[in-house]
């Protein structure tokens, strides 16, 4: 039978290192427009650990640290200047939508670039940005202008409005690369198309990452790994010193 205390430890270490993966794709992505940072949820290691030692009755795998659930954070970005026609940025809580080959994508990544045929599309991805009657599409070669309400005029005549869409609740979306997302399969999330949206044209929202705060938490996490670590290194030292004492002498 492994030793509970001895498995806590084991993984404190490994949930530990999860959330450095987590956190170190956030800093990676920290200038990525439109990123959303994650955080994991995980459960107490102390109190785990407390339980332990009292030999509180329960499941053993309960008493266990593991990553209980994977944390998204909407908060909005800064809103950067870029200058360019294509370039746009949603006030509010709304959703760009994109054509994608298997149904509908959602981001606030509001990087777009005009194709060969004028077609306005992500510049990650390449994906078609969607309007009232479908791919948006410009002559090509034509001046370029959206209004704050996201009409969209190719030298001087509106052809289109973009589509901007916002959930009841954002955190039903499903992530695909923190920048683009997606509906659930079950249908959990639901949205209305924003009548009266705000767009900006010749900005582009940033990653919602802080730098300074990411670098603090890794300190942090850095200090429990250690703490894990110890844990597990002393409880090893205890079983074999135990092991050596049950031994007949020679």
């Amino acid at each position: 039978m492994a030793d509970r205390i001895l498995e806590i430890g084991r993984r404190g270490l490994e949930t530990t290192d999860e959330k450095v993966k987590a956190m170190m794709n956030n800093i990676v992505n920290a200038q990525t427009p439109g990123f959303r940072k994650t955080d994991l949820q995980i459960t107490s290691f102390p109190a785990a650990l407390e339980k332990a030692k009292n030999k509180v009755e329960g499941e053993p795998s309960a008493m266990l640290p593991k990553v209980a659930g994977v944390y998204q954070d909407k908060t909005h970005g800064a809103l950067l200047r870029t200058g360019s026609a294509t370039d746009l940025a949603v006030a509010g809580d709304g959703y760009f939508v994109l054509q994608g080959s298997a149904g509908e994508l959602f981001t606030r990544d509001g990087r777009f670039t005009l194709d060969e045929n004028g077609v306005l599309t992500s510049v990650a991805g390449k994906n078609p940005v969607m309007g009232q009657g479908g791919p948006i599409a410009v002559i090509p070669g034509s001046r370029v202008d959206i209004t704050q309400d996201g009409d969209v005029k190719s030298d001087g005549v509106a052809i289109d409005r973009i589509r901007i869409v916002k959930f009841e609740d954002q955190s039903k979306l499903e992530s695909i690369n923190n920048v683009m997302f997606k509906l659930p399969e079950n249908g959990g999330a639901h949205y209305t198309v924003d009548e009266n949206p705000r767009v900006l044209q010749g900005y582009t929202e940033a990653s919602n990452v802080n730098i300074m705060d990411e670098m603090m938490q890794m300190i942090y996490l850095q200090r429990i790994y250690g703490m894990d670590a110890k844990i597990v290194q002393t409880r090893d030292a205890s079983l074999s010193r135990s092991l050596e004492m049950g031994r007949p002498s020679q």
